[in-house]
Protein backbone atom coordinates (compact mmCIF):
# COMPACT_ATOMS: atom_id res chain seq x y z
CA UNK A 1 0.00 0.00 0.00
CA UNK A 2 1.32 3.14 -1.14
CA UNK A 3 0.80 6.36 0.73
CA UNK A 4 0.17 9.54 -1.12
CA UNK A 5 2.10 12.45 0.23
CA UNK A 6 3.14 15.88 -0.83
CA UNK A 7 6.90 16.92 -0.51
CA UNK A 8 6.15 18.73 2.48
CA UNK A 9 4.49 15.97 4.47
CA UNK A 10 7.76 14.07 3.78
CA UNK A 11 9.82 16.73 4.76
CA UNK A 12 7.23 17.31 8.21
CA UNK A 13 8.19 13.99 8.90
CA UNK A 14 11.80 13.91 7.71
CA UNK A 15 12.20 16.63 10.83
CA UNK A 16 9.82 14.53 13.59
CA UNK A 17 12.19 11.89 12.82
CA UNK A 18 15.61 14.14 13.64
CA UNK A 19 14.15 15.15 16.22
CA UNK A 20 12.80 11.93 17.11
CA UNK A 21 16.85 10.38 16.75
CA UNK A 22 18.71 13.61 18.18
CA UNK A 23 16.50 14.94 21.25
CA UNK A 24 13.92 12.74 22.68
CA UNK A 25 15.87 9.39 22.09
CA UNK A 26 18.34 10.84 24.58
CA UNK A 27 16.30 12.17 26.97
CA UNK A 28 13.97 8.80 27.00
CA UNK A 29 17.38 6.83 27.52
CA UNK A 30 18.01 8.91 30.36
CA UNK A 31 14.95 8.40 32.10
CA UNK A 32 14.90 4.87 31.21
CA UNK A 33 18.88 5.23 33.27
CA UNK A 34 17.84 7.08 36.07
CA UNK A 35 14.74 5.17 36.89
CA UNK A 36 16.63 1.85 36.74
CA UNK A 37 19.13 3.20 39.22
CA UNK A 38 16.22 3.58 41.46
CA UNK A 39 16.34 -0.05 42.39
CA UNK A 40 14.31 -3.71 42.23
CA UNK A 41 12.99 -3.45 38.25
CA UNK A 42 10.30 -6.36 38.83
CA UNK A 43 8.54 -3.76 41.44
CA UNK A 44 9.79 -0.35 39.92
CA UNK A 45 6.90 1.65 37.59
CA UNK A 46 9.01 4.72 36.74
CA UNK A 47 11.54 1.87 34.98
CA UNK A 48 8.42 0.38 33.13
CA UNK A 49 7.02 4.09 32.55
CA UNK A 50 10.11 4.85 31.24
CA UNK A 51 10.63 2.06 28.88
CA UNK A 52 6.93 2.14 27.46
CA UNK A 53 7.36 6.17 26.29
CA UNK A 54 10.95 4.85 25.04
CA UNK A 55 9.54 2.00 22.72
CA UNK A 56 6.55 4.25 21.98
CA UNK A 57 9.41 7.01 20.74
CA UNK A 58 10.94 3.81 18.66
CA UNK A 59 7.85 3.02 17.29
CA UNK A 60 6.70 6.48 15.93
CA UNK A 61 10.23 6.12 14.20
CA UNK A 62 9.68 2.98 12.62
CA UNK A 63 6.07 4.23 11.56
CA UNK A 64 7.14 7.35 9.79
CA UNK A 65 10.14 5.84 8.24
CA UNK A 66 8.02 3.36 6.70
CA UNK A 67 5.37 6.03 5.45
CA UNK A 68 8.36 7.83 3.56
CA UNK A 69 9.46 4.28 1.92
CA UNK A 70 6.35 3.61 0.51
CA UNK A 71 5.12 7.51 -0.02
CA UNK A 72 3.65 7.91 -3.31
CA UNK A 73 4.77 11.78 -4.00
CA UNK A 74 1.80 13.88 -5.44
CA UNK A 75 2.07 17.37 -6.42
CA UNK A 76 0.15 20.11 -4.84
CA UNK A 77 -0.73 22.28 -8.09
CA UNK A 78 -3.44 24.65 -6.45
CA UNK A 79 -3.21 28.43 -6.63
CA UNK A 80 -2.59 30.56 -3.14
CA UNK A 81 -5.98 31.73 -3.38
CA UNK A 82 -7.41 27.85 -4.03
CA UNK A 83 -8.37 25.19 -1.83
CA UNK A 84 -5.78 22.49 -1.62
CA UNK A 85 -3.96 19.87 -0.54
CA UNK A 86 -2.59 20.86 3.18
CA UNK A 87 -4.24 23.98 2.85
CA UNK A 88 -6.87 25.36 5.36
CA UNK A 89 -10.67 27.20 3.94
CA UNK A 90 -12.01 29.15 7.03
CA UNK A 91 -15.63 29.49 6.06
CA UNK A 92 -18.46 31.28 8.23
CA UNK A 93 -21.89 29.05 8.70
CA UNK A 94 -24.72 30.11 8.49
CA UNK A 95 -27.04 30.08 12.13
CA UNK A 96 -30.58 30.57 11.91
CA UNK A 97 -33.28 30.47 14.60
CA UNK A 98 -35.73 28.05 15.07
CA UNK A 99 -38.97 28.99 15.82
Amino acid sequence: MYNDLTENDIQKMEEEIEYRRVVLRKELLEDVKEARAHGDLSENFEYHAAKKEKNKNESRIRYLQRMIKTAHVIKDETADDEVGLNKKEIGRASCRERV
